[in-house]
């Protein structure tokens, strides 16, 4: 739709447990060799997060929340590999109301040296919510779009995901496996593309390079997404290149696409659903877009292979969201109609 207007730890844990008893927690050479190949593996990574599970969850301080002892341990070419990490909750709206709060991991260099973790130093876990499959759905096609999004640039945050069993370490609570996402932290990701990363709001999408704010535009359009504001650095990140400022998206959970239950739509745009597109980007002439929406078609059948290689992530909402993003198509199929209609009337809110 386009807008109008003026439980148990399972066989994961079994595994690592065998592993375990096999030869302990070596790290090797083809260990140290992974370094900063995470993200871009596109296998689901089996883990064990062991915390005080109980304590973390009840950890809703959304300014000061503390960091807690933990470990992570996962399968390496040879054993099992545990690493010793702290963390803690994160986030706004789903600190303050999901039963499983979104997670900040923190690595000590040294610690983690020659392991899988070993370029990483405060990525974010995003979890599944709500221990409940329709959640679970809403993470794995959040996923999906990090992915689709990097299709398009490198510009863009690494994303991996894992199969997470949590274990809590006091014993109170029972294991959950979920499926979670590991996303790249914003000072890794400027440094991965050697550039500098910004903090400074009040910054105009105008001043982006051009071809990364109009992409960043139209992208938003695409997902249905309108959780963002440049000047806010709302769910954007913004790295100095030397080409420019680039801007960045991430935190996708709110948009159309997924159609979560809890999404509303920014209130500024006085939208009914979450899942009306608006234009809300760059103000540019119609025939700086052609490039953009170009691209859009040329990745057609690549973002729906996306989609379709997502583990877990069910046949009947792959297909849901391929047929939303055919409305996108359609709507693009006519340039001069597409741009009189959605972006000039629409473009700056």
């Amino acid at each position: 739709m386009i807008a109008r207007r003026g439980r148990l730890g399972g066989p994961a844990t079994w595994l690592l447990a065998a592993a375990l008893a096999a030869s302990g927690t070596a790290r090797n050479a083809a260990a140290q060799s992974a370094r900063g190949t995470f993200f871009q593996s596109d296998s689901v990574l089996a883990v064990t997060l062991r915390t005080d599970l109980r304590t973390l969850l009840r950890d809703r301080d959304t300014v000061n929340s503390e960091w807690r002892a933990a470990t992570l341990t996962y399968v390496g070419p040879d054993s099992a590999v545990t690493v010793p990490l702290r963390v803690r909750t994160r986030g706004l709206y789903r600190l303050k109301n999901c039963e499983f709060p979104p997670i900040r991991l923190r690595f000590v260099q040294n610690e983690v040296r020659g392991t899988l973790w070993d370029d990483l130093r405060r990525p974010k876990l995003v979890t599944h919510c709500e221990n409940q499959d329709n959640y679970e759905q809403n993470l794995l096609q959040e996923y999906a779009i990090y992915r689709v999004f990097r299709l398009f640039t490198p510009v863009s945050f690494g994303a991996r995901l894992l199969r997470v069993t949590y274990e809590d370490s006091a014993g109170g609570a029972r294991p959950v496996t979920r499926y979670g996402i590991v996303t790249e932290d914003p000072e890794r990701l400027a440094e991965r593309l050697g550039g500098t990363l910004v903090d400074s709001a009040g910054i105009r999408i105008n001043r982006l390079q051009q071809s990364n704010a109009v992409l960043l535009s139209v992208f938003q359009f695409f997902i249905a997404n309108t959780d963002w504001a440049m000047a806010f650095l709302h769910n954007i990140a913004l790295v100095r290149m030397a080409d420019g400022l680039h801007g960045v998206p991430f935190d996708f959970d709110w948009t159309g696409v997924i159609n979560a239950r809890y999404a509303r739509p920014n209130p500024v745009t006085h939208l009914s659903s979450v899942r009306v597109r608006l234009y809300r980007g760059l103000c540019l002439p119609q025939d700086r877009f052609e490039p953009v929406l170009a691209r859009f078609e040329a990745l057609r059948d690549s973002i729906a292979a996306v989609y379709r290689a997502v583990p877990g992530l069910e046949p009947s909402v792959v297909e849901r969201t391929l047929r939303y993003y055919d409305e996108f198509y359609r709507a693009i199929a006519d340039r001069t109609r597409f741009f009189r209609r959605e972006i000039e009337p629409n473009c700056g809110a």
